[in-house]
């Protein structure tokens, strides 16, 4: 069974649990609050490649900052207890470096990806608050994400005897997967302003469970008489990034 398969599952399990809570609870308290939310990010992609020769490496190429913002919405099951969802358009961003062996002058070469990518994600999160204390309430939030990309652009470049060739794409989905799970865990505050309207500011970890990349290390090296032995490679590397949310809730 692949990883996005399992995470398509669970993601859907966990959605029937938060419904059925809903349900169970429909009789004693309807409640809903609608608001907006918005949010910086830094964001960094592991790589994890597969069959890689002894003469290739690959690594983090660092963190990158993006952005995030959309609607968002709570079913309030209790005073202490809430699901919170909402539609979340991410623009992330991750690059990833290394070197390699030319096949055909035998140099050192050192490579760099770099991959901006644009997702609607929908979460669906257990989200736990204390009673107010004055007009603060804590809370903390866990559960899972789905990602659906709707934009994706990639930069390649691969630098040799002082020399860089680079490739741009913005239109670039046949390198990055359609599909992004993950695992959000954060904790935050609550700030009433008045009535139902409170100020909300929290600090998510998004934790990426599905590989991002599809295989660059397809296209045959110019020159190359023989099977070019990075095509081989088989190209895995997951998004994390850590999200401060601000926003207002009614």
């Amino acid at each position: 069974m692949s990883t996005i398969s399992s995470t398509k599952k669970v993601f859907a399990i966990t959605t029937i649990l938060c419904l059925f809570c809903f349900f169970t609870n429909a009789q004693t308290q309807q409640k809903f609050r609608f608001g907006l939310k918005a949010a910086p990010l830094v964001s960094w992609m592991k790589p994890d490649f597969k069959n890689i020769p002894s003469d290739f490496t690959s690594e983090n190429g660092g963190i990158r900052v993006g952005f995030m913002w959309g609607p968002t919405a709570e079913i309030v099951l209790s005073e202490t207890f809430l699901i919170s969802t909402g539609v979340d358009i991410n623009y992330t961003s991750g690059k990833l470096s290394g070197t390699l062996k030319d096949p055909v002058s035998g140099s050192l070469v050192e490579w760099e990806q770099l991959y901006k990518t644009r997702f609607i994600e929908l979460p669906v999160l257990l989200k736990f608050r204390t009673k107010e204390i004055g007009y603060l309430r804590y809370f903390g939030l866990f559960g899972m994400g789905a990602g659906f990309r709707y934009k994706a652009s990639t930069e390649f470049s691969r630098s040799a005897n002082s020399s860089t060739e680079t490739e741009k794409n913005n239109e670039s989905g046949k390198y990055i997967n359609s599909f992004r799970g993950s695992l959000q865990i954060g904790a935050g505050v609550e700030y009433s302003l008045s009535g139902n309207t409170a100020l909300v500011v929290g600090l998510i970890f998004n934790n990426g469970l599905t590989n991002m990349l599809k295989n660059q290390f397809e296209e045959p090296v110019q020159g190359s008489t023989t099977q070019d032995p990075f095509n081989t490679i088989t190209e895995n590397g997951i998004t994390n990034y850590m999200q401060l949310n601000v926003g207002i809730l009614f």
